[in-house]
């Protein structure tokens, strides 16, 4: 939702309108976006029909992600949390996670979730099936490959699902849309693993949700004008088609990191863990053990793209002090980059390091930069038989 709505503010253009943004302040002209954090996290949740508008009663969430970006390489990271995954929820014990927005809204299901992540969530974003609808209808509808054929009806929910696979896109618009995301009457279920092309790839319904998401940003994106990407967000919120905790200004840096990104290039996980049963209730098992690793990839930046990693980094010694250029090169190596030579640079004159890029400034230069703590990066033209990456050690390498 966010990878879409948003954009439509990207280039300043704002509304007296967006002054009833929460939170928002003649100060927060001045202040810094995000409050100066280097990371930005934020929940993007949709609800299920189960709620009511009348007694305020929130529904089950049917979609949890949390988006993670990091200011300074622009990237951005999500991982998707099935609805189903068994969690302890403060004042109702043992649940699936998705009651926790029936107890308490957003404000819960964020403090269940950073407890589950181990990491500050700082904004949520939510929508109902209405507003999913409303939203998709408002652009025109999305293109989006229905892989298989989907039907199911849920009178309780109104929820009817009719769609027929095809090799070709779509143009699903808010009923068929919302049946897309919603649809897990298939050997998957919210989520599962087939093989394409010889690729482990996830399916069901998170891995769909994802697709959704990346749909909508294209179709906003491609709206002809800034004012248009603009209504549609004025739109949204003046129907309540989107609730949000951001203010103004946040709202304004998020449109703005988000209006050079390529939504298929979103690095996108899936909570790990698996289906299980306990006392006769499923639930998606969170495996405790791995969690910290796909947090720290993705709501951290700990380590970059599989194409990031993959680069070749030589790391030279350019103080003359033994032994520095394997100690940067050690810790290079444990953060998964690959060191394919070390040595000594041309002279020992250098007092700080220096980092050669022959590849841009991709994030995982960019991350080498902030483990090294190295401030001079310069770029290069590629070479044949020069690495992607050189690391010049300078006689600061103590602080490395």
């Amino acid at each position: 939702m966010i990878l879409g709505v948003l954009v439509g503010l990207a280039g300043g253009w704002f509304v007296k309108d967006y002054i009833g943004f929460s939170g928002f302040s003649l100060g927060d002209i001045f202040a810094p976006p995000w409050g100066g954090k280097p990371y930005v996290r934020i929940l993007m949740l949709g609800e299920d029909n189960t709620g009511s508008k009348r007694t305020g009663r929130h529904g089950l969430s049917d979609t949890l992600v949390v988006l993670a970006m990091d200011n300074n390489t622009k990237e951005i990271r999500a991982v998707s949390i099935p609805r189903d995954t068994r969690v302890e929820i403060p004042g109702h014990g043992t649940c699936k996670i998705n009651s926790a927005n029936v107890f308490g809204g957003p404000e819960l299901s964020r403090e269940v979730i950073q407890s589950l992540l181990g990491v500050d969530i700082d904004y949520y974003v939510a929508t109902s099936p209405e507003g999913l609808r409303g939203l998709v209808d408002s652009v025109g509808g999305v293109y989006i490959i229905v892989d298989e054929n989907m039907h199911y009806n849920d009178r309780a929910q109104d929820l009817r699902i009719d769609l027929h696979a095809s090799p070709q896109k779509q143009l699903l618009h808010g009923r068929d849309a919302e049946g897309f995301v919603r649809f897990r009457h298939n050997k998957w279920g919210d989520i599962g693993w087939k093989i394409v092309n010889g690729q482990k790839v996830a399916a069901g319904r998170v891995a769909r949700q994802q697709v959704f998401m990346r749909a909508l940003a294209n179709r906003i994106l491609a709206l002809p004008t800034k004012r248009e990407r603009a209504e549609v967000l004025n739109d949204a919120y003046e129907k309540g088609f989107i609730q949000s905790d951001l203010n103004l200004k946040d709202w304004g840096a998020l449109a703005d990191l988000l209006k050079d990104i390529h939504p298929e290039k979103v690095k996108m996980a899936v909570l790990p863990g698996a289906p299980g049963n306990v006392r006769g209730t499923s639930y998606w098992i969170p495996d405790m053990e791995k969690i910290p690793q796909v947090v720290a990839e993705q709501m951290k930046f700990e380590g970059g793209t599989e194409e990031d990693m993959s680069a070749s980094v030589e790391v030279l010694n350019g103080c003359g002090v033994v032994g520095a250029a394997g100690k940067v090169a050690e810790k290079l190596k444990s953060e998964g980059f690959q060191v394919t030579r070390q040595g000594n640079a041309p002279d020992f004159s250098y007092d700080r390091c220096c980092i050669i890029t022959r590849k841009g400034s991709t994030p995982g230069v960019l991350r080498i930069v902030k483990l090294l703590n190295c401030g001079d990066l310069r770029e290069e033209a590629e070479g044949k038989g020069r690495p992607d990456v050189t690391v010049i050690v300078g006689r600061d390498y103590t602080s490395m």
